[in-house]
């Protein structure tokens, strides 16, 4: 992307415009062959219905206590960027479908408007969508058919490929499912280059590009949080849930002080002493001696010779 900047704040998610998007709007604008009024029009909808769907995956996130850093519209489409996707089948399955579901409930809500309108003929659709509101209306639901039919391709990352991540997930572990979502995406990835190569329509090369290197990547993450997490597991997996433990010392008492050693061990410190203590072996401490040791703060002189 070419950098974006902050236009809103929704559910307390930013949404962010990529200057991709805003160089778009404006090649369009001056380029465009036909209405380029109509044109721009029809660009606005795509992008305010692209933020609505991503206001989708934001919500099932957030339900599941996700957080959502941002939001960001670009030449593409959009992205929700969120901090982590626990690696959870179920998780994964709610919120990728969230999007598309969102697209096909505003095609059924906007139907009902649409017949009433009154549509005559298809001519109404999208060369002339900003003539008559039947087709804009039209246009409307045809886009939201289009993105959310779309975005179930199992073209991972796609939404499509995220839900067939989790239907693998349950039947193997994360890094297997992700691997063979994947390399499913790669063959729609290649389809899509081809096609868009073969027909000139680069957007649609770009799409699968963007398909074939956001699989890879995602892959690659998942890779390094699986070694991370085993070699957490080989530094600390033997040391178990506690690395030492420690057990109250009994002392001896010189005879006739007339005083009995707590054998709880509790030390004025609140620090508890090891059952492996040296000085447990020999002449032990008694609580006393142990409370002025740690109290004492001044340098240790070498013992004097018997002798002396």
């Amino acid at each position: 992307m070419f950098g974006s900047f902050p236009i809103a704040r929704v559910f307390g998610t930013t949404v962010r415009i990529d200057l991709s998007w805003v160089l778009l709007v404006i090649g369009t604008a001056a380029l465009w062959p036909g209405d380029p009024l109509a044109a721009v029009i029809n660009l606005l909808l795509l992008f305010t219905l692209v933020t609505l769907h991503e206001l989708g995956h934001t919500l099932a996130a957030r339900y599941f206590k996700i957080e959502v850093l941002d939001i960001t519209l670009w030449f593409l489409g959009g992205m929700a960027r969120m901090r982590e996707i626990p690696e959870n089948p179920k998780v994964e399955a709610v919120v990728a479908l969230a999007g598309p579901a969102v697209n096909f409930l505003l095609a059924a809500l906007a139907l009902p408007f649409l017949l009433a309108s009154g549509i005559a003929s298809m001519s109404d659709i999208a060369p002339n969508a900003t003539a008559t509101l039947a087709g804009l209306l039209a246009n409307f639901i045809l886009i939201n058919l289009f993105m959310g039919a779309s975005n179930l391709l199992p073209a991972f990352p796609m939404d499509g490929g995220r839900v067939f991540r989790a239907l693998c997930g349950v039947f193997t572990d994360w890094l297997n499912a992700t691997r063979i979502a994947a390399g499913v995406g790669k063959l729609f990835a290649a389809g899509l280059i081809v096609l868009g190569f073969v027909s000139r329509q680069w957007s649609i090369a770009a799409v699968g590009l963007f398909v074939w290197l956001a699989g890879s990547r995602e892959l690659w993450a998942v890779r390094m949080r699986r070694m991370q997490q085993q070699m957490r597991e080989q530094t600390f997996g033997g040391l178990g849930e506690r690395a030492a433990t420690f057990t109250p010392v009994e002392t001896e008492e010189p005879a006739g002080s007339g005083t009995k050693t707590d054998p709880s061990g509790d030390d004025p410190s609140g620090a508890r002493r090891p059952s492996d203590n040296p000085l447990a072996q020999g002449r032990a401490l008694d609580d006393e001696a142990v409370r002025r040791l740690e109290q004492f703060r001044g340098s240790i002189r070498k013992p004097r010779d018997s002798q002396d």
